[in-house]
């Protein structure tokens, strides 16, 4: 049996939640079973990359995948995962998994999970956790038994692993009909240093900002800390910010280990998005907010006082 991991490439290299699933996957593979890291379209010219760390690497190449499309990447992958049928696929969450995960669920029969926390064996059976009920509670699920697909959240495992293993590399040529929609521009946003669903720090602001100009709070205080900024949905349908920063349930889901929640009152719809963050500090001058039931830290202000203020601190205790 293998487990195989989904490899999702950047422009120097792989994705950091590519790294913390193939770490993971040695960690909780039986002994005997081999972790096969699979590089699909453009990602296949930096598979190398990931030499040592996996027991093979899976070059997909051929027409038509690149750059991403759905269909042309279910059509490739299908037949290869029904003939080699690994007990375990997994994923990064993110949009190319949400595409692709639940339409090769549908084709090959097989089990599919989004939104995974946490992948362990115990007692010699493997298992993973999930969000369920809007975030207010968390569901174990055994993964044993039929093929399952499971994508989970970037910064869920530690990524560090050691390169020394013997890695066989295997290259399969492939022939996706096109995809059904053409894509006519792709641009890249290079606004932020860091990604932000993969950031360790992340300060998000919400209406309680008061204005557009205001962001740039936001922006100094994650520069002080090497961080991402977030928004909430309130402040994208302002058109204060671009969707892309959005944190929630219909933006990104992000699980830093530290978020700084500005000016967000904390409805249900945007703590799905950081209720796996592992220390939350909150901003609000209301006392009775939600997001203070989420917070490891709570401060009773005006964000727009205490921003400029704890980015002062850092930059004095980091010069």
């Amino acid at each position: 049996m293998a487990i195989w991991v989904i490899c999702e490439g950047q422009s120097d290299g792989f994705r950091r939640g590519t790294l913390e699933l193939v770490a993971q996957a040695r960690r909780v593979a039986p002994d005997g079973d081999e972790v096969v890291a699979v590089a699909v379209g453009a990602d296949a010219a930096r598979a190398d990359a990931l030499a040592g760390r996996a027991h093979r690497i899976l070059k997909v190449e051929g027409g038509h995948l690149e750059p991403f499309s759905a269909d042309p990447w279910v059509e490739a992958l299908a037949p290869l995962l029904e003939e080699a049928a690994p007990s375990l696929v997994l994923w990064g969450e993110g949009q190319r998994a949400r595409e692709v995960v639940p339409r090769l669920a549908a084709r090959l029969g097989w089990h599919a999970v989004m939104n995974g926390l946490a992948l362990e064996r115990r007692d010699g059976r493997l298992r993973l956790l999930r969000p369920v009920c809007g975030g207010k509670a968390y569901q174990w699920l055994s993964a044993d038994g039929a093929p399952l697909l499971a994508a989970f959240r970037p910064n869920s495992f530690d990524p560090e692993a050691p390169a020394d293993l013997e890695t066989a590399v295997e290259a399969r040529q492939v022939s996706p009909a096109p995809a059904r929609v053409e894509v006519l521009e792709r641009t890249e946003d290079t606004g932020q240093r860091v990604d932000l669903t993969e950031a360790q720090v992340v300060v998000s602001g919400g209406r309680g900002l008061r204005s557009p100009e205001n962001l740039k709070l936001l922006e100094e205080l994650a520069d002080a800390l090497g961080g991402a900024v977030g928004v909430s949905r309130a402040v994208v349908d302002a058109g204060w910010a671009d969707h892309s920063i959005q944190v929630g349930k219909s933006g990104k889901t992000v699980s830093p280990a530290l978020y700084i929640a500005a000016g967000i009152s904390g409805a249900v719809h945007h703590t799905m998005g950081m209720d796996t963050a592992k220390v939350v500090v909150a901003i609000n001058t209301d006392p009775n907010a939600p997001i203070f039931r989420y917070a490891d830290y709570g401060i009773v202000g005006d964000a727009l006082q205490v921003l400029p203020a704890l980015t002062r601190a850092i930059r004095e205790l980091r010069a």
